[in-house]
């Protein structure tokens, strides 16, 4: 049982997907790209959607050398890895640049220093995969960012799916197929507003590797095809897992990874298990919590459970547990269960305690491995 913050369980039919190989200039696999594309802008509310083959950090990369010009302010502001990663990245495009590193998110200093600072653009992990916070509302900074006349990016690789937001006020946001969509790892996604779309003709290319040009995929796009051979096997799997999305429903969705998260939270919490952060920037996807136990890691791959370790500066003291795709009742009673045997805590969970709203519709738990 795959419980790490990605890549996730995913249905079979999603898996067995992988393997499909085509012909990429086909029109049976232009009708796949033109199919995910709209999945993707309806889910999203971008205006037009760019897949490419690869991982999140390839979807940011995209987004970075492609939407910041040589005279552009950047501002960017890190409240863990995957924030630093992203400053790494800026730092590679431009040197008309602002850091600012927080070991953890603290909200009211990140908006006085959105409120106060001078850009042209400003990017921010929405949902941070390394230590389980979140800017869990975007609204107050999108509102700061247009009295600017600035542009806002968001990497939102492990929260896109997992909150209700869109693109409402967002220049560029960037998501993965492996996450919340619950598709295997091999599509990064680059979510682009209308004013996006229209600045990156006026953008120079010159300074951009050929597989980071959004100009240059976006001219295939519009013929529904990719600029380079793409994995048509992920492809496959991301248009298949994106309809088991939309017959879930997307709130849907949202709301059964919230119900996970928030009692994986409680139920730890009430055991005496410290979680990372405060209850204003939980993350929806993503929960670390403090464990003192030896070799737990080892001990619950040894049950059938794989969770991953925490990062950074709190790598040695944390542990971090994806909520996402598929998480459903099962998968929360069998790891709160194990790890609290591991732990030497006589807990066990009732099924019936854990909210209805974290199960999963019938026609994706047929599809999915329980073991």
């Amino acid at each position: 049982m795959l419980l790490i913050p990605g890549p996730v369980e995913v249905p079979f039919s999603v898996a067995n997907a992988g393997s499909y190989v085509a012909n990429h200039r086909s029109a049976e696999f232009k009708q796949i790209i033109m199919e995910n594309e709209s999945m993707l802008n309806k889910f999203s509310g971008a205006y037009k959607t760019v897949m490419v083959t690869g991982s999140g950090t390839l979807a940011v990369e995209t987004m970075v050398f492609s939407l910041i010009n040589e005279n552009d302010k950047v501002l960017s502001i890190s409240y863990g890895n995957f924030g630093e990663r992203l400053i790494d990245s800026i730092s590679k495009k431009t040197k008309n640049t602002q850091f600012i590193n927080y070991e953890q998110l603290k909200l009211e200093s990140l908006l006085n220093e959105i409120r106060n600072r001078d850009y042209d653009k400003l990017f921010l992990v929405h949902n941070e995969t390394s230590n389980g916070t979140a800017i869990r509302d975007l609204s107050e900074i999108i509102k700061i960012v247009r009295e600017k006349g600035a542009k806002l990016l968001i990497d939102d690789v492990s929260g896109f799916g997992g909150y209700n937001m869109d693109m409402n006020g967002i220049y560029a946001m960037v998501t993965g197929s492996q996450k919340n969509i619950a598709a295997i790892p091999g599509i990064g996604i680059i979510f682009l507003s209308e004013e996006a779309y229209n600045d990156i003709n006026s953008l120079s290319s010159g300074n951009i590797p050929f597989y980071l040009d959004l100009k240059t995929s976006l001219k295939f796009l519009e013929k529904n095809e990719t600029a380079y051979t793409p994995s048509t096997g992920a492809f496959l799997s991301l248009n298949l897992a994106l309809k088991l999305l939309e017959k879930e429903g997307f709130s849907k969705r949202i709301k059964r990874i919230s119900a996970s998260s928030d009692f994986i939270r409680k139920s730890l919490s009430d055991n005496g298990i410290e979680i990372f952060g405060t209850k204003a920037i939980y993350s929806n996807t993503v929960v670390c919590f403090y464990n003192d136990v030896p070799d737990i890691i080892k001990k619950l791959e040894s049950n059938g459970i794989v969770i991953s370790k925490g990062m950074g500066k709190i790598s040695s003291q944390t542990l971090r547990l994806g909520t996402m795709g598929v998480i459903n009742n099962h998968y929360i009673k069998k790891f709160l269960d194990t790890y609290f045997m591991i732990s030497g805590k006589n807990i066990i969970i009732n099924e019936d305690e854990i909210p209805e709203a974290t199960r999963l519709p019938d026609f994706i738990f047929d599809d999915i491995n329980l073991a």
